[in-house]
């Protein structure tokens, strides 16, 4: 409740409040004073109260609260001071705190103590806890119930049958998570690959990619008019699973129950299983099926992973729910597409290929409106344009003076614009007020030609919370333009562009005087797009900020900000203010990530916990926690740092304090300088090429597209996967504490596992 100053002051009786009139009201400002003080004296005494329990105590309470049931305290965010660069730059957004939460709810963790005792050491409750404190779906799988043993007539057991090898899905499954074969005894220590099968072990498969729902995007025609791509990039990716909340049997996770790229297998048999249901069938499988409430029941809704839209109209399963067994006739099947098929499948029917995200339209389907889908992708990290939470990014709507809000959607009507060109269009008839262009869902949207901004104006194009619409640009990009007069040299440029949460397809072109130029939560795809096979479609950069305009120097006090994006190449010229990337991935599909014209430096680079695929030329460079795959350059190597980074050799960069591979190669010279004092220089030459060439990091996917893009491998470097200043990961993925959610589920495993048995932490994603 808010804190009114004159409380004191009204309780007085009438005839001291009209004396103290009189005087100008030199007793209201002295109770006014006495009355704050005793607010806070209020609030603190409420506040003790608060304290007494877990859900409503202080932060620094909670380890107190801890220490009275035994808790042992798991890493937080409040055990460190990371750097809130974003917060600094970027006052104008709804947040308070831009940096990424961390996982682990330790006040969650304190509270459920006393269930987790009360259950210790049960299946369910194991998997729960891995959850809890990791952040990732778990399964456990206590691998002494797959062991194989022979048969003794006389004590016969049920659960030893070793695998019907006629079962596509039981084949499919051995060695993974939900493996129900049985193996014979592997003595070796439990790990990631080996050891699993023997009586005293426990694995935890853990999947550490999410799944993004992606609600009736169009689909992208591929080479013939009935082939089509899931991803509006028209690129192959598979489809994921929805996560959900609670196991759907209500027992241990199963594999519906976890956000995985779906196996063909198993999409196979819910399409069997559906055929082979009693009439009347729903009209949604295990799989796929309406997102929306059920029509029947408005409060069930399936829990289903994909869906397709035709001439818009829902495809279901089948046609007739009510048809017998013999009969069935489904409207959509199961088939591998790659490579797509010669000839188009016949009747009324939609073949899928979950494993690359395909789809073919059976000839007895006319295709005369686009091809809406509904499913959910994979990724690492809430990066890029994504469908999830982005509200403390979006951009205030308190500014001074106000801006102006126009809405665009498709289906809209007016005041909602249909398009982001009608919304511009109008935006240039107002005059270029300060803006925020503010798209409401994730179609497809054509950007102009060109885009001229108001000198010492700004305009956000930005998606709502939870959407993620795709905006393409001509073959020719879209030009950035600013309205004179502009001076040359006049340092007042203040004239902004931000995408938020957007993807953008195609390239920037920044001809005009611009003061800065942000790019928040959205994604230039690497390469300027995608072909049918995922590769990127060129390597060109995807912005370029032009230097000069005629005989004039433009855009030197320009500055490109990127947060929490994936980026293509930046050519930016060495003039500019300078370039920030945090917690992102620029990516030059096999050019420079940033540089200047015709190769030459850039600006000045200010880099945090970022990965660069490509090599990067800059003027002078200050770097935290970041990744170069490619060797960097840097002008003015006596400005500026480069602190917990990696830096490939043949690199020219500033001063490195704890950069990989230099710290490893010191700690192994310094090593055979103890067993050999009189090392020699050509020994200290092979110690440092064998680090150099064992010391890299490795990515399980380097292309723009894939679920594991720039992920490390679970074989890069420990150094490198641990090597952040805080004992996080290096790189674009630093914000998601990976490492310390291992440790925390290994303090957590020590309390609760039972006497005697091993566990093993496997990871599927």
């Amino acid at each position: 409740m808010a804190y009114d100053p004159n409380n004191l002051y009204n309780l007085l009786p009438a005839v001291y409040r009209e004396r103290d009139a009189a005087m100008n009201y030199p007793l209201r400002g002295l109770l006014g004073i006495i009355g704050s003080q005793a607010a806070l004296l209020d609030a603190d005494i409420a506040q003790l109260y608060n304290n007494l329990f877990i859900e409503t105590c202080a932060d620094w309470v909670i380890p107190y609260i801890g220490d009275l049931v035994s808790n042992n305290l798991l890493f937080d965010s409040s055990r460190i001071q990371s750097a809130n660069t974003a917060q600094t730059l970027f006052p104008d957004l709804q947040g308070r705190d831009l940096r990424p939460p961390v996982a682990v709810p330790i006040r969650a963790d304190v509270a459920k103590t006393i269930y987790y005792r009360r259950r210790k050491a049960t299946p369910r409750m194991l998997e729960e806890l891995a959850r809890d404190v990791t952040g990732w779906p778990a399964h456990v799988a206590e691998f002494f119930q797959h062991l194989g043993w022979m048969q003794n007539l006389e004590h016969l057991r049920d659960n030893c049958q070793w695998t019907d090898i006629r079962s596509l899905d039981a084949m499919d499954r051995i060695d993974g998570a939900f493996d129900g074969t049985m193996h014979t005894v592997d003595v070796r220590q439990i790990s990631q690959q080996e050891g699993w099968y023997n009586i005293p072990n426990i694995g935890f498969f853990l999947w550490r990619i999410n799944s993004y729902p992606l609600t009736r995007v169009p689909a992208r025609q591929a080479g013939k008019p009935w082939q089509y791509h899931f991803s509006p990039l028209g690129n192959p990716a598979p489809l994921f699973t929805r996560l959900r909340g609670e196991p759907s049997t209500g027992g241990l996770v199963a594999e519906i129950d976890i956000s995985a790229p779906i196996r063909p297998v198993f999409f196979y048999q819910d399409l069997e299983n559906y055929r082979l249901t009693q009439p009347t069938r729903p009209d949604f499988t295990e799989l796929y099926g309406s997102f929306d409430p059920l029509p029947v029941d408005p409060s069930i809704s399936s829990q289903t992973s994909f869906f397709i839209f035709l001439n818009g109209k829902p495809i279901f399963p089948t046609l007739n729910p009510a048809a017998p067994i013999p009969v069935f006739q489904p409207q959509v099947t199961c088939a591998v597409l790659k490579p797509w098929p010669a000839a188009q499948p016949s009747g009324s029917i939609i073949t899928v290929d979950v494993a690359n995200g395909r789809l073919a339209i059976g000839d007895g389907f006319a295709v005369t409106a686009p091809v809406d889908v509904f499913y959910f992708y994979g990724f690492s990290a809430n990066l890029g344009g994504g469908p999830y939470d982005r509200r403390k990014w979006l951009v205030r709507r308190d500014l001074t003076p106000t801006p102006k809000i126009y809405q665009v959607e498709e289906s809209g009507v007016a005041p909602v614009f249909n398009s982001v060109t009608a919304a511009l269009l109008q935006w240039k008839t107002d005059l270029r007020p300060d803006a925020i262009i503010s798209i409401l869902d994730s179609r497809n949207y054509q950007l102009p030609n060109s885009l001229v901004l108001r000198n010492e104006g700004w305009l956000a194009i930005e998606a709502a919370d939870g959407q993620r619409p795709l905006l393409q640009t001509s073959a020719a990009g879209m030009s950035v333009d600013v309205l004179p007069p502009v001076a040359p040299g006049d340092p007042d440029r203040n004239g902004s562009l931000t995408l938020s949460g957007v993807v953008v397809e195609g390239f920037l072109d920044v001809i005009g005087d611009l003061g800065q130029l942000r790019l928040l939560h959205s994604t230039l795809v690497p390469g300027r797009g995608l072909d049918d096979s995922g590769k990127p479609a060129s390597s060109s950069p995807s912005v370029i900020v032009e230097g000069l305009s005629g005989a004039n120097v433009i855009n030197t006090e320009l500055k490109v900000e990127a947060a929490y994006s994936i980026l293509g190449g930046l050519v930016v010229p060495a003039n500019t203010t300078g370039i920030w990337v945090l917690d992102s991935i620029a990516d030059g599909a096999g050019a420079a990530a940033i540089s200047g014209p015709a190769g030459a430096s850039s600006a000045r680079l200010i880099a945090e916990r970022s990965t660069f695929f490509g090599p990067v030329l800059v003027k002078s460079l200050q770097a935290s926690e970041v990744i170069f795959n490619s060797p960097a350059s840097v002008a003015r190597t006596q400005d500026g740092c480069v602190r917990f980074s990696y830096v490939p050799p043949g690199s020219q960069v500033p001063r490195r304090y704890r950069c990989q591979p230099d710290l490893e190669i010191d700690q192994e010279i310094a090593d055979a300088l103890k067993e050999n004092p009189l090392l020699s220089a050509l020994e200290k030459g092979e110690i440092t090429s064998s680090v150099e060439g064992w010391l890299v990091p490795s990515f399980k996917a380097i292309e723009y597209g894939s679920p594991f893009y720039a992920q490390l491998h679970l074989g890069c470097p420990v150094q490198l996967r641990t090597g952040a200043e805080d004992g996080s990961e290096m790189g674009a993925f630093g914000q998601l504490k990976q490492p310390q959610r291992e440790s925390n589920l290994k303090i957590r495993l020590q309390e609760y596992l039972p006497f005697a048995l091993e566990a093993g932490i496997i990871y599927v994603t």
